[in-house]
């Protein structure tokens, strides 16, 4: 707990220097002589030298510190007293791995610019103060603890406005879509074979898109590739016309051939996890291959068609991209922070946090 480190080396030879020059000089050519009253003199010196010589160490008060988590760059964790009988002036100085400030003066402790404070990740941080009178250190160990609190209600209305959003998708909540209790996501890397009338062109399409998608996949081990041999592959892509969807997807076929489609993606899931997709493309549009490739990531169509043109509506041009915010949802959903089959109640807490941090 304690540790004290007393200056003494120079301190005591100056001292001893002139205790040896004004007594034990005398002391050694024998030419004192000690009579009731010298000796009375002696006494009084040796009491007055050990009073000089005596130092109180500071003492600390016992105190305990926490912090909201998510709480601003220098913001106060309290601060830290120690008191010295002597009335010496005390400077404090810190030292802990997280990023915590002391000013030397006060005592008062304060958040750095790199503390991320996320009581999910760490609920509390070591840290020990010393403190120094001039004459003596004296170090004592602390806890600084992290709150948790509801990260929701931290969100702005314009980070709400994402949460809702990734609920919107990943809940399939579009009218055209049939709504989902729970989120699916794949659980392994997506291994896409090309079969079809597959060009030149479309193969460096496909390429462009599969490096679209991969540079968002940031946290966990997930990412798309392609793969030579159907063997090698969890995930089949088709390039044809309807009617030559007969032949290779008989149960797709009886879900498109009735409807106004030039692709379609079906996605079986095991518990939420999605372990498999067949996708048919009828066109060369980047446009409906990311549309497409967006289902079979566990993603519903989008709200966002009229003004923004989403590249998850319903009905799609040559136009539809990508919407940033979408962009930050795919991250958001591939995190290794959230898991397949997930309520939206824990997908919003779960981003909320994700969120918060990232900003």
């Amino acid at each position: 707990m304690k540790k004290i480190f007393i200056p003494l080396v120079s301190l005591f030879i100056f001292s001893c220097s002139s205790d040896i020059e004004e007594v034990t000089l005398d002391s050694i050519d024998g030419t004192t002589e000690t009579t009731p009253e010298n000796k009375e003199e002696t006494e009084e010196e040796t009491e007055e030298t050990v009073s000089e010589n005596t130092n109180s160490i500071p003492v600390f008060e016992a105190a305990n510190y926490s912090i909201d988590e998510h709480s601003l760059t220098a913001s106060s964790i309290g601060f830290v007293t120690a008191t010295d009988s002597d009335q010496d002036e005390i400077t404090y100085s810190i030292e802990s791995s997280a990023d915590l400030v002391i000013d030397e003066v006060t005592g008062e402790i304060i958040t750095g610019p790199l503390l991320k404070l996320d009581f999910e990740t760490k609920d509390s941080y070591p840290f020990m103060v010393s403190a120094f009178d001039g004459k003596t250190i004296v170090d004592k160990s602390y806890d600084l603890a992290i709150n948790n609190v509801d990260e929701v209600t931290l969100l702005s209305d314009e980070q709400k406005e994402v949460v809702s959003y990734a609920q919107h998708l990943s809940f399939w909540k579009e009218d055209s879509n049939i709504p989902l209790d729970f989120n699916q996501k794949w659980g392994s890397p997506m291994r896409l074979h090309l079969t079809g009338g597959i060009s030149e062109q479309y193969q460096s399409t496909t390429e462009n898109v599969l490096a679209e998608y991969n540079a968002l996949f940031l946290s966990g081990d997930f990412n798309i590739a392609l793969v030579e041999n159907s063997e090698d592959a969890n995930a089949i892509l088709f390039y044809g016309s309807k009617e030559e969807v007969e032949g290779v997807w008989p149960d797709m076929y009886d879900e498109i051939k009735d409807g106004n489609y030039h692709g379609f993606a079906m996605s079986p899931s095991e518990n939420s996890v999605l372990v498999s997709t067949r996708i048919w493309i009828s066109n060369p549009a980047e446009a409906l291959l990311k549309h497409e490739l967006g289902h079979a990531l566990g993603f519903g169509h989008s709200d966002k068609c009229e003004d923004e043109g989403s590249f998850l509506c319903s009905q799609i041009s040559t136009e539809n991209d990508f919407l940033e915010v979408e962009k930050d949802i795919i991250r958001f959903m591939y995190s290794s922070r959230i898991a397949a089959g997930l309520t939206e109640a824990e997908i919003e807490t779960i981003l909320a946090d994700i969120i918060l941090n990232e900003d």
